[in-house]
């Protein structure tokens, strides 16, 4: 197959010239119309992340907290942020600093100034690339708009992706330029906003540029200091144990999600069971899943690193090595979505710019706009063959593009590809893939150990079902926080039928007392608590909207209702800041009389709370966290005295005591992970119920003080938690 792109080509006339720019046209029209103009017109799901967490961090607000599903989904509401769903999770805090300058401005003009600096962005890759390869101006145009998928996500969705290809660019610029520190301290940047660009750190080690390698680390640890004094070390060191840990192991919305064009993903919806996520795999065998996993990522890191040169070659052969690097660093990503493909763009023209004496051109050409172009399909249920290969065919288009390279880095290897076989540094990269692929091997089954345990006891089964938090009892009814499609809702569980209750806004943690009443949180421009008759909750309808209308306001700007069992207190979280204090009530003995007290504070001192519930004698437990532990407390309303819980050192939060008053259910931090315990009261025994690399999180007791409801993550995406029962006490 021969191409028509190198200058000087016999094939060269005005036709093809013209061929081009109609092309190019095209390209960019599509780009305009699918991305840019709908882009323009409204906020879409990811730039609202973005804009919503640099908002708060101007306001004061304190950062952890926006990796919380619901936290970040209440301040939304506070700000008016006309988005349905919002989640910051995965993404670095340094990842919001740009746009930290367009936080003053209204959501959708905040938006507008992004895309104007995006189109700046574009304009920038192409001059860059274009200055560092022969290809000319148009060719290069036509091959950046390529990425058509890319960079209409990217676009429509506010993503920061085309940033860090940029960034990319300007490395390759400085790096073929001879200023290899400067081009370290530019991945370094781009390593800040997004993970990936960090691992031109072993390029840069493989070729043996200490200055790249200098400037990479160097300017990391400059950014890191910069990031501890934004942000606090308490927030850096929550992200770092446990957000980046599930997040590098592809654990972070849904994992099982066929968009995610990956090894990690396709082998985790083959090998691995989920109930509601992944019903139908392959097989659950999840040491299979165990060994394959770091065997693809060591057959794809290992080879490739060995074949690019251990020392700076000819430009034309360093630009294609270049371009074989972002390549694999975007095959080896856990759950890359489209618009993380922009960065494919600086592959693309260096790769075409090598090929294009060697006539194969069209070859990578047409790899590539497989990998761009938005021609995949999302099937749900099971998946045939044929739609398995339509699903994963972005992944298979990039993996024949990796093996392209490859092959073309092989052929042209100065001893010959047998001879480097045959050398001791092709034994040394074979040793270095048995040991990654032993020790990936060995952490996988470690952290998959108890994960799946689970299972058997999910209260709530359905398919695609995304978060059910929060979990109550009453009446004999689960109650739970469920997302729905666009937005937050409370839903009931009674006798295996779920329903869903009809608060227009988005509402969380329903708790109610043995009066047969409930309080529920409705979150607007603020939160607040209403008050219903258990036995009258808004089903969905017109009937259950006007109920809601007129349901009474228990406290206002007040979040996370805990009612005591006698219905004679109420205990909620008022945040000044994101930071929460609790406040007390003393309820009035029925639906809409008069309260006879007033709510008052509780006195915590410099201390966060961070959830409550009630003894059955009405004293409080509230967790609370001075830095970055958090401990458990009682207060007794009745003198307002606070102590604290005798419990580990360990950080501790969500307590629930059995009704029977015998048992303190409690989720306890270890090694980033959230497990359940239950401690009695009477001895001060403890006894941890869960296990795994996993949370599981907000107990709540059944009538019989014997067993739990509580929600966890184990199996699914990082927060992305489902509803479980576990026999607590004997």
């Amino acid at each position: 197959m021969t191409g028509g792109l190198e200058r000087g080509s016999p094939g060269r006339d005005n036709s093809s010239r013209r061929l081009e720019y109609l092309l190019l046209l095209a390209l960019v029209a599509f780009f305009i119309w699918r991305g840019l103009v709908p882009g323009w017109r409204s906020l879409q799901t990811d730039f609202s992340n973005y804009y919503l967490a640099s908002r708060l961090y101007r306001q004061g607000y304190p950062l952890k907290h926006v990796y919380d599903w619901i936290w970040f989904q209440r301040q939304k509401d506070h700000a008016g942020v006309e988005q349905p769903l919002v989640s910051f999770i995965p993404n670095p805090l340094p990842c919001l600093l740009p746009f930290l300058p367009l936080a003053s401005l209204s959501p959708l003009a905040a938006k507008r100034c992004w895309l104007a600096i995006n189109l700046a962005l574009l304009g920038g890759v192409i001059l860059l690339l274009n200055a560092i390869v022969e290809l000319g101006m148009r060719r290069v145009a036509i091959i950046a708009f390529l990425a058509v998928d890319a960079l209409r996500t990217n676009f429509l969705y506010g993503q920061e992706h085309l940033l860090v290809a940029f960034l990319l660019a300007l490395a390759a610029f400085f790096y073929f330029r001879g200023a290899p520190a400067t081009a370290g301290a530019v991945l370094a940047c781009g390593a800040a906003l997004k993970i990936y660009p960090a691992f031109f750190l072993f390029y840069f080690l493989r070729k043996r540029q200490w200055r790249a390698v200098a400037g990479l680390v160097l300017c990391s640890l400059g950014l890191g200091l910069l990031a501890l004094a934004l942000f606090g070390f308490d927030t850096l060191r929550y992200y770092t144990l446990e957000i980046l840990p599930r997040s590098l192991a592809g654990e972070v919305i849904d994992p099982y999600n066929i968009q995610w064009s990956s090894f990690t993903a396709l082998l985790r919806r083959l090998f691995i069971f989920e109930p509601e996520l992944n019903p139908h795999p392959l097989a659950h065998f999840p040491a299979a899943y165990a060994l394959l996993q770091p065997l693809c990522q060591a057959l794809l890191f290992v080879p490739a690193l060995w074949l690019i040169s251990s020392a700076r070659v000819q430009p034309a052969r360093e630009k294609l090595e270049w371009a074989t690097y972002v390549v694999l660093i975007l095959i080896l990503s856990t759950s890359p979505a489209a618009y993380h493909f922009a960065a494919l763009m600086v592959a693309g023209v260096l790769a075409a710019n090598y090929l294009a004496p060697r006539g194969i051109t069209l070859l990578l050409l047409a790899l590539y706009a497989l990998v761009c172009l938005p021609v995949h399909h999302v099937w749900p249920g099971p998946l045939t063959l044929f739609q398995t290969f339509q699903t994963y065919l972005r992944l298979g288009a990039l993996t024949a593009l990796w093996l392209l390279l490859l092959r073309l880095l092989a052929r042209e290897r100065p001893e010959g590809l047998r001879r480097g076989l045959a050398s001791r540094e092709a034994t040394a990269f074979g040793i270095l893939t048995i040991v990654l692929v032993a020790a990936g091997f060995a952490s996988n089954l470690r952290h998959l150990s108890g994960q799946f345990a689970n299972y058997a006891t999910r209260l709530v089964v359905s398919e695609n079902s995304a978060i059910a938090a929060g979990p109550a009892v009453a009446g004999g009814r689960v109650f739970f926080t469920a997302m729905a499609r666009t937005k937050y809702a409370i839903a009931s569980l009674d006798h295996g039928r779920v329903s869903e209750l009809a608060f227009p806004p988005d509402a969380f943690h329903l708790t109610s007392s043995d009066s047969g009443e409930a309080w529920v949180e409705l979150a607007s421009a603020q939160s607040r608590v209403v008050r219903l008759k258990l036995g009258q909750l808004p089903w969905m309808g017109r009937e259950a909207r006007d109920q809601v209308e007129s349901a009474g306001v228990e406290a206002e700007d007040a979040e996370q209702p805990a009612v005591s069992r006698d219905g004679k207190w109420l205990a909620f979280i008022r945040e000044t800041r994101g930071r929460g204090q609790l406040w007390i009530k003393e309820l009035p003995p029925q639906t809409g009389a008069a309260s006879s007290a007033v709510e008052w504070p509780v006195e915590s001192g410099a201390r966060e709370v961070l959830e409550a519930s009630f003894f059955p004698d009405d004293r409080v437990v509230f967790a609370a966290q001075d830095g970055p532990s958090a401990a458990l407390f009682a207060l007794d309303p009745a003198t307002r005295r606070v102590s604290p819980l005798t419990l580990p050192w360990e950080s501790t939060r969500y307590p629930a005591v059995s009704p029977d008053g015998q048992w303190l259910a409690y989720s306890q931090a270890a090694k980033g992970s959230w497990r359940l315990w239950v401690m009695s009261l009477a001895t001060g025994e403890k006894r941890r119920l869960t296990f795994g690399d996993c949370n599981s999180i907000a107990p709540a007791w059944f009538g019989d003080s014997k067993n739990l409801v509580y929600a966890t993550d184990c199996g699914r995406g990082l927060g992305m938690t489902a509803l479980c029962r576990i026999r607590a006490a004997p």
